[in-house]
């Protein structure tokens, strides 16, 4: 589980943090160098950006923030953030390999705060507050029991929004495989989804099968 933290050139902003917090509320300019440089986050207000877990996690991982605790001043490891957020959601580290996933890819994603849409991805040149999302992704750990009744709401949720659902499957070495979903297709679809130009990121990445 441990994370090799990346290294910068530039010293990152020290950021004050709670063990008792889920996000990471940001206020300008910090939030609008954090946003703009890889729509991070989602806005509240004018002023006020709300991190999510799995954003904290990456931009820690990625040496773009650090954080110290309230109480003593101690800085935070990546190991000690996964540990805090899995006692807060049991399934936050396949939610994060998935999240992870897509971002080292060139995807611009938003974490949606709905069941049936944890994340949705960006069309080229598409970003969060400006761009509808025509894809959404759910992730599904290898071996873990499904309950098929939340999967018929997410793949019925999908079909009304309009939205392209992928079936992320998150298998016991970390690796992540997709897998398009639809009403008719759920119970047959064993083929794994390869990304194509509509989805490409905005940095023009070459794309890899998943």
């Amino acid at each position: 589980m441990t994370i090799e933290p990346s290294s910068k050139d530039e010293s990152p902003p020290s950021i004050p943090f709670s063990l008792s917090m889920s996000q990471l509320q940001l206020n300008k300019p910090l939030a609008t160098e954090i946003f703009e440089n890889g729509y991070f986050g989602r806005w509240s207000s004018e002023e006020t950006l709300y991190l999510e877990p799995e954003e904290i996690l990456l931009l820690l991982d990625r040496g773009r923030i650090v954080l110290e605790t309230e109480k003593t001043g101690e800085t935070l490891s990546t190991d000690e953030l996964v540990v805090h957020f899995t006692k807060l959601n049991p399934k936050f580290w396949s939610r994060y390999l998935v999240y992870k996933d897509l971002r080292n890819r060139g995807y611009v994603v938003s974490i949606g705060t709905r069941i049936t849409a944890p994340f949705r991805i960006y069309s080229r040149g598409g970003k969060p507050g400006e761009s509808v999302s025509k894809t959404v992704i759910y992730p599904l750990p290898e071996g873990e029991d499904v309950d098929l009744d939340l999967l018929d709401q997410i793949v019925k949720q999908a079909k009304i929004d309009r939205k392209k659902l992928l079936l992320s499957v998150i298998d016991r070495l970390g690796d992540v495989t997709y897998y398009q979903a639809s009403q008719l297709e759920l119970e047959y679809n064993n083929l794994e989804y390869e990304f194509k130009d509509e989805f490409s990121p905005s940095n023009n990445i070459e794309e890899e099968e998943i």
